[in-house]
Formats: C-alpha cells, structure tokens, sequence
C-alpha cells in the first residue's frame, strides 16, 4: 500500500467535527477560525446535526458536522495541527473513545492511501458511520474513497438503505474459545442491521448484497477493544477485538448504533 509523506500544493480534505462537552457548537466554529488563521483554506462547512453517542463509555450524544478544507501541509502536519487544537479546546484523552470537548478526524487526504498507527487514511470507520456520513455528504459528496472507488455520495446512499447485512467472522483464536461455541447461531436484528455468521464455504458471489463483514478477534495490549487493526483489515471489513461473548454482543450493537445512528 502507498505511503506518502509530501503533499502536492492544495491538496483537498475531509475532516470531522465531534464533541460532547462544553458548548461544541461555539468550539467548531472556533476551531474553524483557527484552522483558517493557520492557512488552511476552509471550503465549505456542514450543518451541525445531533447524534447518538457509539462506544461503551462514549458518554451523552454529540453534536457533529464536517468541513472541506485545502491545505499545502502534509497530512502528517496536518493531524498535528488538528491534534493541538483539540489540546488547546481542553481535550484530555483519558478515556479511550470517551467524551471529549472536541474531536477533529481527518477522514480523506486527496487521494492518499495510508495504515500506519498514527494515521490511517482513508479514515477505516468512514465508510459505515452515520454520524460522519450524514454531514460529509451535504459539502463532500463528489469527493471519492480511494479504497472502495465510491463517492462519499454513494456511500451515504449504502448506509441509508433500509435493510443491512452484516456477515460475522471468528478469527481462528477467537474460533477455538470455548465461550464462543455457538456465538451467533440465530441472526441477530439491531434495528435496521441483521447480523450473520458467515460460513466458511460462502462464495464471493453470496458476498455482493453484504453491506459489511465483521471480523472478530481477540483482543490485546496492542489491540485493545474498540481499537482500530494495526493491519489494513480488507475492504468493507470492521475488525473488532473482543474478550468475551458479551464483550463481543456489545460491540455489535455499538456497530449497528454508528452504522443506523
């Protein structure tokens, strides 16, 4: 996969706006002004719109929105730039995805296409959250997923319509846990997502109406739950690091809250 650390002159992004402490709608704008009096050139901004929190410890709901912005920086210094700001709002990173005053994501670079620890772009949970779709579509819909060949318009289209299956995979260290014998042996229905086991003789054909696939592994040190794979996961692919059955039901529903939000 390409790595790139020089980016061309006005190179166009996508960003997220989140919080849910303190006054977030006041710190987006805030945030905005200060990205502009950094050179970086604000394109257009969404509405802000009301979302459910997703992960155990998430906190209340968050107000999101997204911004296009150019920039002649890397995307290394950009994520810098992002991060200080999110200091400077009175961000703690206490709790790993806990609430937070503000959360600013870089989820597209140009074209770039990177997995690295620090920056993974295109951002890996862009393409299946409500929450961030629902407001990238209104000021980024032509914008196009380097990975998946589809626009950000026809992946808010995906996620909206009425039904989605998800396939659930165990990786071989969770496959020969003993707690998980039988673990999803009946569709699971979480709103408008049912959740399958898929079986390992299933063709790639019986794939192509499947909105996503889960894969389940156990977690580590290194890949705590509700952590992203140190390693690209494949395309249309959520891994997710679980320490038991119900640890693993719980990520389940977090998934289908970000995906139906």
């Amino acid at each position: 996969m390409p790595i790139t650390e020089t980016a061309p002159a006005g190179t166009r992004c996508l960003l997220a706006l989140g919080g849910n402490l303190g006054r977030s709608e006041r710190l987006f704008e805030w945030a905005i002004q200060r990205l502009e009096s950094q050179s970086v050139r604000v394109v257009s901004v969404s509405r802000n719109f009301e979302t459910r929190a997703v992960g155990e410890q998430a906190g209340g709901g968050f107000l999101n929105a997204a911004a296009v912005v150019e920039t002649q920086d890397t995307a290394l210094q950009l994520l810098e730039l992002l991060q200080s700001l999110e200091a400077d709002s009175g961000r703690e990173r206490v709790i790993r995805w806990g609430p937070r005053t503000l959360d600013l994501d870089l989820l597209l670079f140009g074209s770039l296409v990177q997995w690295q620890p620090r920056l993974m772009l295109p951002h890996p949970a862009l393409w299946h959250r409500r929450f961030v779709l629902s407001s990238a579509v209104e000021v980024a819909g032509g914008m196009l997923h380097p990975l998946l060949g589809q626009t950000v318009e026809q992946l808010w289209q995906r996620l909206s319509e009425p039904q989605l299956s998800v396939t659930v995979e165990c990786a071989e260290d969770v496959a020969n846990d003993g707690r998980f014998a039988g673990f999803l042996s009946r569709p699971l229905q979480l709103g408008a997502v049912q959740f399958l086991r898929r079986v390992a003789a299933a063709s790639e054909q019986s794939d192509q109406h499947v909105f996503a696939r889960v894969l389940l592994r156990a977690a580590t040190a290194q890949n705590p739950p509700w952590s992203y794979p140190l390693q690209y996961p494949g395309l249309r692919t959520i891994e997710l690091f679980v320490q038991g059955p119900e640890q693993a039901l719980e990520q389940l529903r977090q998934t289908a809250t970000a995906i139906t939000g």
